[in-house]
C-alpha cells in the first residue's frame, strides 16, 4: 500500500493511511495509545476518522482525553497507595522482633530435621531387622 501507513502492534497490524495520519495526528496517536479498545476496534475507529462529522470527532477526542486521563489518575493514586503502605511498612517494622522470627524459624526448621534423620535412621533400622 503506497498510501497508507502501516503500524504493528505485537503480532497484529493497524493500516493507517497517509492522509488520515497526516489530517488527524494527535487523534490517531491517542487511537493507538488506547487502553479501552482492541486492534480491531483501533482499526475500526482510524477507518471511520475521515468521514467523521466535527462533533463527533470532538467526542471522541473528549472520550479518549478522558480514558488518558482516568488511567493517569489511577496510576497516581496506585503510586500514593503504595508510598503510603512502604513508608507505613517502614514505620511498623519492628528489626529485633524480625530477627528473633528468623533466629526461632532457624530453630524449628533445625529442630524438624534432626527429627526427620531420627526417623529415618529408626526406619532403617527396623528395615534391617525383617
Amino acid at each position: 500500500m503506497a498510501d497508507a501507513t502501516t503500524t504493528t502492534q505485537d503480532e497484529d497490524v493497524l493500516v493507517i493511511p497517509e492522509e488520515t495520519a497526516a489530517d488527524f495526528p494527535e487523534l490517531v496517536s491517542m487511537i493507538k495509545a488506547s487502553h479501552s479498545m482492541d486492534d480491531e476496534e483501533r482499526q475500526y475507529w482510524v477507518d471511520v476518522l475521515p468521514i467523521m462529522a466535527d462533533d463527533q470527532i470532538e467526542n471522541l477526542q473528549d472520550i479518549l482525553d478522558n480514558e488518558k486521563k482516568q488511567i493517569s489518575d489511577a496510576n497516581k493514586t496506585y503510586q500514593e497507595g503504595m508510598q503510603s503502605a512502604t513508608q507505613e511498612a517502614v514505620n511498623t517494622f519492628d528489626a529485633e522482633a524480625y530477627k528473633e522470627k528468623k533466629r526461632m524459624r532457624l530453630e524449628a526448621e533445625s529442630t524438624h530435621e534432626v527429627e526427620e534423620r531420627e526417623r529415618e535412621e529408626n526406619l532403617l533400622a527396623e528395615l534391617e531387622n525383617l
